[in-house]
């Protein structure tokens, strides 16, 4: 595993084993193995010892368990806990956010990793229990990697959201704004879905001209992030603007203003107040811009 520099949620512990999710015996014979583990969930929430520790439940038979993997000791499942669930003593549901921003602040931890992909894959089974092609109920299978819908023969896969994230810099400025649910004083890198059809180019191009009226030229890609909230994959890039006139003609933005290196430099020492912080570590965008400040 390359752990240097990595994004909270990124760095996936487990061999998925794909060959594993085909063969429906093999999967049995893991659900009853006495050394299989269960992350359990609940509203999205991940069932921990504490903040930073995995609540490991014994597999049992259930409809919706995701099969995530292996390592050399263990196989994996994960599932919904059911509305009569009892909380083991000493455990409780929290909140993928909250364990990310404790592992973002330890350093790395590939544990939220772990977490998101099973978080993931449970919202996705719970929002497509029917077929999109004729509306029949479906049924999980290969693991819970596939949804196989019998009566139209057609199967469905689990959908991921690319959600471009740009630092756009213009000379020694860069870019960042805040939407209005910010709360009080924060500013990140702009970002938006990409529309079908679109290059990550020109997704930011877009997203830029439509937010802050800025002409983007040259865009790099820095790094990705997995995010579970419910199922998005951050792609992260870097893009010259081509002027540095701010024009917001929409509700998406309620401010962007261009801060210098010294003035991000400053905020992350201190660590920002209402009137200016950038975001947490746990986030791309802190990444993107640490990445802009070495430069």
């Amino acid at each position: 595993m390359y752990f240097e520099n990595s994004c909270i949620f990124a760095e996936f512990p487990l061999d998925p084993c794909d060959y594993l999710r085909g063969d429906e015996k093999a999967l049995e014979e893991l659900k009853s193995n006495v050394d299989s583990r269960l992350i359990l969930f609940s509203k999205g929430e991940a069932l921990m010892k504490s903040v930073g520790e995995i609540y490991y439940s014994t597999v049992t038979a259930s409809n919706e368990m995701i099969f995530l993997g292996k390592d050399k000791s263990h196989a994996y499942f994960a599932a919904t806990a059911g509305e009569n669930y009892v909380l083991p003593e000493k455990s409780e549901f929290i909140d993928l956010r909250t364990i990310a921003r404790a592992a973002s602040n330890d350093g790395f931890s590939s544990g939220p990793s772990l977490l998101a992909r099973g978080k993931m894959l449970l919202d996705w089974h719970a929002r497509h229990k029917f077929c999109a092609n004729c509306g029949a109920e479906s049924v999980s299978q290969k693991g819970g990697y596939v949804r196989y819908c019998a009566k139209c023969d057609t199967e469905h896969f689990p959908r991921i959201d690319p959600v471009v994230i740009m630092m756009i810099t213009h000379g020694e400025k860069c870019l960042l704004g805040r939407s209005p649910h910010f709360r009080a004083g924060a500013y990140s890198a702009l970002a938006g879905f990409m529309e079908p059809g679109e290059t990550i180019e020109e997704a930011c191009r877009r997203e830029v001209l439509e937010e802050a009226g800025i002409t983007v030229g040259e865009v790099k890609y820095i790094k990705s992030q997995p995010w579970p909230f419910p199922s998005s994959l951050m792609i992260g890039v870097i893009g010259e603007a081509l002027s540095d006139q701010i024009n917001i003609e929409n509700d998406e933005l309620e401010d962007a203003q261009w801060f210098t290196k010294a003035e991000i430099a400053a905020v992350i020492k201190s660590g920002g107040d209402e009137n200016f912080c950038v975001p947490e570590k746990l986030a791309i965008a802190r990444h993107i811009l640490d990445h802009w400040l070495s430069r």
